[in-house]
């Protein structure tokens, strides 16, 4: 496929520098003219990415890299780092609302809030690669 715009932002692997990527891709997707609920869920599901892309890197404090396309009926976006690699089932289900746990939200939120989702491992990167129909985001 072909995309008309791409975006590549580079992060440090760290917590505190999640919010750049949240506030990077919100940015690029209102120059995009896209509803706010889009928006939204492309922040959410970004930084939901980011967050599982510095807790589970191969090595800490490793840079997370966000690639955004935006092409004539889709975005895609790829979060990426230096993982271990991990295909979960699918689809990923949320945890029941009464445990209380901390984690175990995320990979089902991105799949709530996306319309694919795909976990991928290529040359030592962990990449979790998320599509949203441009149709559906106007």
């Amino acid at each position: 496929m072909r995309y008309k715009e791409q975006i590549r932002l580079r992060i440090p692997g760290a917590a505190e520098h999640v919010a750049v990527a949240r506030n990077a891709v919100d940015a690029v997707s209102e120059g995009l003219h896209l509803s706010p609920d889009a928006r939204a869920a492309i922040k959410l599901a970004v930084g939901e990415a980011c967050d599982n892309a510095v807790r589970y890197a191969k090595r800490p404090g490793a840079p997370v890299v966000v690639i955004y396309r935006a092409g004539r009926d889709v975005l895609e976006i790829d979060v990426r780092n230096r993982g271990n690699g991990f295909h979960p089932f699918s689809p990923v289900r949320m945890p029941p609302a009464e445990a209380l746990a901390e984690h175990g939200r995320g990979l089902a939120l991105l799949e709530l809030l996306m319309d694919d989702v795909e976990y991928l491992s290529e040359r030592g990167n962990t990449i979790v690669r998320m599509r949203l129909a441009r149709s559906v985001v106007h």
